[in-house]
């Protein structure tokens, strides 16, 4: 029997198409901060671990003012796709939280990026790297 036929093989399967479809839900939101230069854009699915959101998007600023644009452009996706969006860290130079409920962005500049690791916290969560796909 194959590996893809045994149980834990179609389990896997089954997350890993199911994090396709959370991540094609939120493309307009990569689109939109790789249109503004973010350094990578990560889709993490955390729904099997956190219970308190489906997505972290991870991005990386280039400087003070490129994380400032990162997050308003986050933050004016959110806002026309979600009831409410509560924010974190907004003065600081290092990472900026939008918390959507449902989704999660952290912005970091790459000195904090580099530090905190985040995505690595979810290691066995499905992740991937969102590609611009005018750079692809």
């Amino acid at each position: 029997m194959a590996h893809s036929e045994t149980p834990q093989g179609r389990d896997l399967e089954e997350t890993q198409e199911n994090a396709r479809e959370l991540f094609k839900k939120y493309r307009g939101l990569g689109l939109r901060l790789t249109d503004k230069h973010a350094k990578d854009v990560d889709f993490i699915d955390v729904r099997g671990t956190l219970g308190v959101a489906d997505l972290f998007v991870l991005a990386t600023a280039r400087s003070d003012v490129h994380l400032k644009t990162l997050q308003e452009e986050a933050l004016e996706y959110l806002e026309d796709h979600f009831p409410s969006v509560r924010r974190e860290g907004e003065t600081s130079t290092r990472w900026r939280l939008l918390d959507a409920g449902d989704v999660v962005v952290h912005l970091f500049s790459a000195q904090a990026r580099d530090f905190y690791r985040i995505e690595r916290i979810w290691g066995d969560a499905p992740t991937e790297r969102f590609q611009d796909p005018d750079e692809a």
